[in-house]
């Protein structure tokens, strides 16, 4: 298999930031989405149990007599559901990460799902001690973040972009954090200060290039769920009826779940594309920093010249 010709630690600016992820996308798309199809597949059949149990707890409360005592009893189903949302995205996360961080070591495409899972797995707790430590910080920074949003959502459009783009830089910020502390660059706490001086001084140009790429990856992916969204719901119209025997029948519980499955698909793909653009930009971050890149090609310069 040839090597993947294509350079992870370059340093680049908005506009290479897109050109250069689309560029790598071309490479490795069909790679990238036959593993991430591997990932989705367990997780979509998770769903769809819960959305056929949740789609019969619904129908009983619409038949019986007593519906707020059916709710009531059944108030454990939001935690399991939130439960489940936090191992979904904790693990979607890993892999999407895992897969960027093989594919810059072995600079090819000759790894399986089953490196990704075994990568995921040896790292596993500190992703789990990760994600508690960003509920702390998140905790020490939400007053003033809060306070930067209210001012900005009464700034008519430029306000909501602007908006759009401090969430942007945030999830750059803790991602870095994440990506340092993984490759063992700087211990948990640490992470978040290195991080703070690795993305400081572009934070608003890759935040706004993140929030562009999110844009344009919501449109597009809109797009295509919007078709098979739009024919399951007028099977459901034409067949079952929006009615409060929807959920009675088999057909309009399938229905839900496969709906449910499609959007599913689309935030697994979504989420790992973003993860993907993050570490893109981690890794121009870590060559516009520490010119890493460009002392190893001195390195290999230096030890070409010595052989000779």
């Amino acid at each position: 298999m040839e090597p993947l010709n294509f350079n992870f630690k370059k340093n680049r600016r908005f506009g290479d930031l897109i050109q250069d992820y689309f560029s790598l996308f071309k490479i490795v798309y069909r790679h990238l989405n036959a593993r991430i199809i591997s990932v989705a597949l367990p997780f979509i059949a998770v769903f769809i149990l819960l959305a056929y149990y949740m789609t019969t707890f619904i129908s009983e409360i619409m038949r019986s007599s007593d519906p707020i005592g059916s709710v009531s009893g059944a108030a454990f189903i939001p935690l399991i559901l939130f439960l489940v949302f936090i191992l979904f995205f904790v693990l979607i996360s890993a892999f999407g990460i895992e897969y960027m961080f093989l594919l810059e070591e072995r600079r090819e495409l000759n790894f399986t799902s089953n490196d990704i899972y075994q990568r995921v797995k040896d790292n596993l707790e500190k992703y789990v001690r990760f994600f508690l430590s960003s509920i702390v910080v998140g905790i020490l920074l939400i007053i003033p973040l809060a306070a930067i949003a209210a001012v900005l959502a009464f700034i008519p459009i430029v306000g909501q972009l602007l908006l759009g783009v401090l969430a942007a830089c945030m999830m750059l910020f803790v991602n870095c954090a994440l990506f340092l502390y993984l490759q063992e660059r700087e211990t948990l706490w640490a992470s978040y200060g290195a991080s703070f001086r690795l993305v400081r001084a572009r934070i608003f140009e890759y935040g706004a290039a993140s929030y562009v790429f999110q844009l344009i990856i919501q449109i597009v992916g809109t797009l295509i769920t919007m078709i098979p969204l739009i024919i399951i719901g007028v099977i459901a119209f034409t067949t079952v009826g929006f009615s409060n025997q929807f959920f009675d029948g088999f057909t309009g519980k399938f229905l839900v779940s496969l709906g449910g499955s499609i959007f599913m698909l689309f935030v697994i793909f979504f989420a790992i594309y973003m993860i993907a653009f993050y570490m893109l930009q981690y890794f121009s971050l870590l060559e516009s920093r520490y010119k890493e890149d460009t002392l190893d090609q001195i390195d290999q310069i230096g030890g070409t010249a010595e052989q000779i």
